[in-house]
């Protein structure tokens, strides 16, 4: 009869709640890559950091009138009973209107210039990172075009070729109401609509307006650029005069972007919520989707300003293109007997000052091997090896061994 004793089954590991993501070393390091550039370029441009609440109240989005029904219906919310305000919270679904909460709330001056790097949630897309930024109370035209060389100066950090296309929401508004729709429900499904599938939902509100139907199918066509606006322009001084306005802001938002060496292409099948956006609005794109997104937009609520301007960049997927830079030089500190355990906490510290990775005990992807013992240092690398180094010959190995 045996004596030994059998361990207990070990308890199956617990999942990560659904929706929600981990983001693993090597995924960091490319996640950081993303929110370095962005932070970088925003700064330049006088932008402050800000960060919101991951729970909101959920009257905060209803109230403000941004998310549709469809989309709040995405939302992750629940009842705060034992907590603090015991009221319907959620988690955050969505930047721009905590942004604009918590600026009132501090009363920050505006205009106001502020960037936040967090995490939105929504539905079954779950938790998704986002680099963006509110410009409240930003000008038109001055403010489009400032959010915009954020944008694309990120992506020129991070040398990824961008293709950044244009519209306008006042040209699509402009056809909702020529439309001339006069049923409150009716409106509103072609707002939808227009949200969901661009200008094209319009397409069949004009039978038997030629000249109107002229201007559609012209904006429909292939994405230009100033000559696109151009044609536009004559054809809705005829067909929809209501869309010269918007036609003539967007063009110079455009031509200022030609003029610096920025490619645009003016696209009116963007699908957009032109219900929300209230001028020039962007989408950036590369490889085939969506990388960002932004422009003018209506923010709502108490202490809200009169229009302002926002940007959010996708890190998730931005991250995912670029991948995980190579790691340094990652150095292994030991010490080969208990007394030399000080003298290898003091080397490790005294590369860290020299902007060296270091750490004590072995380590399997270890590039170098420092040993500190009674006689000195021995360096080991996996072409070559270093007896009784000084710090500043230890410094030196491990440097050409990055």
């Amino acid at each position: 009869m045996s004596d030994s004793v059998t361990a207990p089954p070990s308890a199956p590991p617990v999942p990560r709640a659904r929706g929600m993501r981990d983001l693993l070393p090597h995924q960091m390091r490319a996640f950081r890559r993303v929110e370095d550039a962005f932070r970088e370029v925003a700064g330049r441009w006088g932008y402050e950091e800000i960060r919101t609440p991951t729970v909101e109240s959920y009257s905060l989005f209803t109230s403000a009138g941004a998310l549709s029904p469809e989309m709040l219906a995405g939302a992750y919310t629940f009842l705060d009973w034992d907590g603090w305000s015991g009221e319907r919270v959620m988690l955050r679904y969505d930047s721009t209107i905590p942004v604009a909460r918590a600026a009132a709330d501090a009363g920050i001056d505006l205009p106001a210039r502020l960037f936040y790097v967090q995490s939105v949630f929504r539905g079954a897309e779950g938790e998704d990172w986002q680099c963006g930024l509110e410009y409240l109370g930003a000008p038109p035209v001055v403010g489009d075009l400032e959010v915009l060389a954020v944008a694309t100066g990120t992506l020129a950090a991070l040398s990824l070729p961008v293709d950044l296309r244009l519209t306008h929401a006042g040209v699509a508004r402009a056809a909702v109401d020529a439309a001339g729709l006069t049923d409150v429900l009716a409106r509103r499904a072609l707002l939808d609509d227009v949200a969901g599938n661009g200008l094209a939902a319009v397409r069949d509100a004009f039978a038997g307006r030629p000249a109107a139907q002229a201007f559609i199918e012209a904006a429909l066509g292939a994405a230009g650029d100033l000559p696109l606006v151009d044609n536009l322009l004559a054809l809705a001084r005829n067909g929809l005069p209501d869309a010269v306005a918007p036609l003539e802001e967007l063009r110079e938002v455009a031509a200022a972007l030609i003029a610096t060496g920025r490619g645009v292409a003016i696209d009116f099948a963007l699908p957009f919520d032109f219900d929300y956006y209230s001028g020039v609005t962007w989408e950036l794109r590369g490889d085939g989707r969506a990388w960002g997104r932004g422009g003018r937009y209506q923010p709502a609520g108490p202490g809200a300003p009169g229009s302002a301007c926002g940007l959010a960049l996708d890190a998730d997927r931005l991250s995912e293109r670029l991948g995980a830079p190579a790691r340094g030089a990652s150095v292994a500190v030991v010490a080969d007997r208990e007394a030399g355990l000080a003298d290898a906490l003091q080397l490790a510290g005294s590369l860290h000052r020299h902007g060296i990775s270091a750490a004590l005990g072995d380590a399997r992807d270890a590039t170098v091997r420092l040993v500190v013992g009674p006689e000195g240092i021995f360096a080991a690398a996996a072409d070559s090896t270093l007896e009784r180094a000084t710090l500043d010959e230890v410094v030196q190995f491990v440097l050409q061994h990055k």
